[in-house]
């Protein structure tokens, strides 16, 4: 069989030129289209149930919550693990499923088998956002001169997230830093006893007075008219105003036992970027099956956007790290290693058969092999990593000249099967060293985090 495609390949030279180049054409088209990233998602699908009951130990967040879930969770199909962390006011479940299980599927298993779920009135459990444990792709800091950090949240929450989040591929926007403004009732004991006033009355009034009552309609002169009462507080002087009490037909108003100001939650952390002790920053997760190149283009057209014609001219969106920089290098590396294998590959060859063109033959098949690679990438939609395109395109080498060469019985191609073997285990070992040391260690995305950002930090 393979005397005749031999000697069908030399008969028809005209021919397998023709084929070539269309190959290198094609191969040249798809690399094109192909997407690039760092590295590929080894991650199986998951899913994770979060729950949040504040005030309450982790004994009984386990006890009524996380075991309740659990229990509902079980047997879901493709299921491959179950576990769960129970903490002081929260509870995480977390399902691992089998791979090549449709993500999509398994949430919406999820979702129907989660109302089932008897838990604590006022507990809502819901889905986290559909990541991989490598999704982080983006990270940002809102920057402002005459901004205080609160303020600076406040955008964050309400402006930044809306429009990131909107963009495709994108699953999660996490802000962090700056504190969470809150209108806060200061209440005086003392003004309470003297009114006579109760805590929990004051809560019911609160929230009954800050809501919008509908009504009907009448008509008149031939013309409808709707009725509505408006009741939504807008500011601390509407709280001041809401009546908690009467006393002989002399109303009680906030203002008369607590005092109303604008404060911030408890805080549970700090972000620090360079020389700033207070900023607020946001960080961008990936929904599982895009492509990293693709998205983050996305998200510098949103970001320039965002600063040139929704922010206020003192607010600014400086994003201090994104996936560009490992996709970059990691890139380089492909390359750098390509054509080392390439010279390798013909200096080896020369050396041990004293015979160029035996050795050029061999390492002409390295393009072709890259380029059929791009073709298969392509057609599969497997974006071009590290791991794809080392592994394929050495190991279609090895593989011809195994099944061409090993066969024959000239010595010179047995000796070219033998060295050209060496190369590629050398070649494949410094593929593997270099890919576990980046996703062991992180050592690339590390380095390119810190020359981006060398002064952002997590306090907590």
């Amino acid at each position: 069989m393979i005397a005749r495609i031999v000697t069908f390949a030399l008969s028809q030279r005209f021919l397998i030129i023709i084929a070539s180049v269309l190959l290198m054409i094609w191969g040249a088209v798809s690399f094109q289209k192909l997407p690039i990233d760092a590295y590929p998602d080894l991650s199986p699908p998951h899913v994770e149930i979060i729950s949040q009951w504040p005030g309450h130990a982790a004994e009984e967040v386990e006890r009524l919550i996380t075991i309740p879930i659990e229990i509902e969770m079980n047997g879901i199909p493709h299921l491959d693990s179950l576990r769960s962390i129970s903490l002081y006011g929260l509870s995480s479940v977390q399902m691992n499923f089998q791979y090549n299980t449709d993500p999509y599927f398994v949430r919406e298993q999820a979702f129907e088998r989660l109302p089932n779920a008897t838990v604590p009135t006022g507990v809502a459990p819901g889905l986290s956002p559909l990541f991989s444990p490598s999704g982080l792709i983006y990270r940002y800091v809102v920057q402002s001169s005459d901004r205080t950090p609160q303020e600076l949240k406040t955008i964050e929450d309400w402006v930044l997230e809306r429009h990131y989040r909107a963009v495709q591929g994108v699953a999660d926007d996490s802000g962090f830093g700056g504190t969470t403004m809150q209108y806060q009732v200061l209440l005086d004991p003392n003004k309470l006893l003297t009114y006579g006033v109760s805590v929990a009355q004051v809560v019911q009034q609160l929230g009954s007075n800050n809501s919008n009552a509908g009504g009907g309609f009448y008509s008149q002169g031939g013309q409808f008219y709707y009725i509505r009462g408006m009741g939504l507080v807008r500011d601390t002087a509407d709280i001041g105003n809401v009546v908690v009490a009467t006393h002989n037909g002399i109303p009680v108003y906030v203002h008369d036992i607590a005092q109303v100001q604008i404060g911030h939650a408890v805080r549970l952390g700090q972000f620090g970027y360079m020389r700033q002790d207070e900023a607020v920053e946001g960080v961008i997760l990936m929904r599982v099956g895009e492509q990293a190149q693709v998205v983050i283009d996305r998200l510098e057209k949103v970001t320039d956007d965002l600063n040139q014609h929704v922010l206020p001219p003192d607010v600014k969106v400086v994003p201090f790290y994104d996936r560009h920089y490992l996709i970059e290098e990691t890139t380089r590396t492909v390359e750098r290693n390509l054509l080392r294998g390439m010279a390798l590959v013909l200096v080896v060859l020369g050396l041990m058969l004293f015979s160029i063109r035996t050795a050029l033959i061999v390492a002409a098949t390295i393009p072709f092999a890259l380029l059929f690679s791009f073709i298969c990438l392509d057609w599969r939609h497997i974006p071009a990593n590290l791991l794809s395109i080392g592994a394929i395109d050495f190991g279609i080498i090895g593989k011809w000249i195994a099944q061409f060469g090993a066969p024959m019985n000239d010595t010179t191609v047995h000796l070219a099967f033998v060295a050209t073997t060496m190369v590629v285990l050398g070649l494949n070992l410094v593929f593997s060293s270099f890919l576990l040391n980046m996703i062991l260690t992180g050592s690339s995305e590390a380095t390119a985090r810190n020359q981006a950002a060398p002064g952002a930090e997590h306090r907590t």
